[in-house]
C-alpha cells in the first residue's frame, strides 16, 4: 500500500537553518504579508525565500521516498528503465503565525507534494484536550483542540487521523500527498504564537497544474 505521509524529526542545524530564515524574514521591510492567499485564519504569512539548502538536505530525499513508494513509478524508473527519472522543484515554502483561535479549516494544496513543519508549539495538547464543562454528557467527540489532522475518505465514512501537539513535536516534519485533506484546529488560554512552516513540491517543467 502507498504510504500517505512520512512522519520526520529535523536535525539541529535543520532547525537552526529554518529559525534563521523566518527570524530574516521578519526583519525585512518589503516582505507583504502572504495570508490572503492561504486558506484559513492566520494572524500572518510571509513567503520564505526558495533556499535550496533546505530542500536539498531534507525535502528532496523524501520527495524521492514518497515517489517511490508508488509501485508504478518504481517500476517505470528503476526497473524497466523507460525514462529519466524525473526531477523536482521546492516552487513554495512559506511561515504561517496563528493566535489562539485561529485555525485552518479542511483543505488540500495544488501541488504534488507539500510539508509542514511544527517550529513553535505553546500549548500541550494535554491541556487543550479538556472538555469544556458545559459539554452534554451524551455528545461523544474527539477531543482535538490545537491538532494538526488528515483526512482520509473511507466510502461514506470520513476518518481523521489526529496529531497531537505539544513542546516535544516543535522540529516534527510531515511530508503528504499535496491532494492529501487536512485540518489545524485552534487553540486556546494562550497569548503565544504557534508557528509552522510549510512548502510545495511539484515535478520540474512538466506541465503539470496539481
Amino acid at each position: 500500500m502507498e504510504k500517505l505521509w512520512i512522519d520526520k524529526k529535523l536535525r539541529e542545524e535543520e532547525m537552526v537553518f529554518l529559525n534563521k530564515a523566518i527570524t530574516y524574514e521578519e526583519q525585512r521591510n518589503n516582505n507583504e504579508d502572504w495570508k490572503e492567499n492561504k486558506a484559513g485564519n492566520v494572524s500572518r504569512c510571509n513567503l520564505i525565500d526558495k533556499d535550496n539548502w533546505f530542500y536539498e538536505t531534507v525535502i528532496k530525499k523524501q520527495t524521492e521516498k514518497m515517489f517511490y513508494y508508488n509501485w508504478n513509478n518504481y517500476r517505470k524508473y528503476h526497473i524497466e528503465k523507460e525514462e529519466s527519472p524525473p526531477e523536482f522543484e521546492m516552487f513554495s515554502f512559506w511561515v504561517n503565525y496563528q493566535k489562539k483561535h485561529e485555525h485552518v479549516p479542511i483543505h488540500n494544496h495544488n501541488s504534488l507534494y507539500s510539508f509542514v513543519v511544527f517550529m513553535k508549539i505553546p500549548t500541550h495538547w494535554e491541556e487543550q484536550h479538556v472538555q469544556p464543562k458545559n459539554l452534554n454528557s451524551h455528545v461523544v467527540t474527539h477531543p482535538s483542540a490545537s491538532d494538526f489532522g488528515f483526512l482520509l475518505v473511507q466510502g461514506q465514512r470520513v476518518e481523521v487521523n489526529h496529531f497531537s501537539l505539544s513542546s516535544g513535536d516543535e522540529g516534527r516534519m510531515l511530508f503528504f500527498p499535496g491532494w492529501l485533506q487536512h485540518i489545524v484546529y485552534p487553540f486556546y488560554d494562550c497569548e503565544e504564537e504557534r508557528i509552522t512552516i510549510s512548502g510545495n513540491i511539484q515535478e520540474r517543467n512538466n506541465g503539470k497544474n496539481y
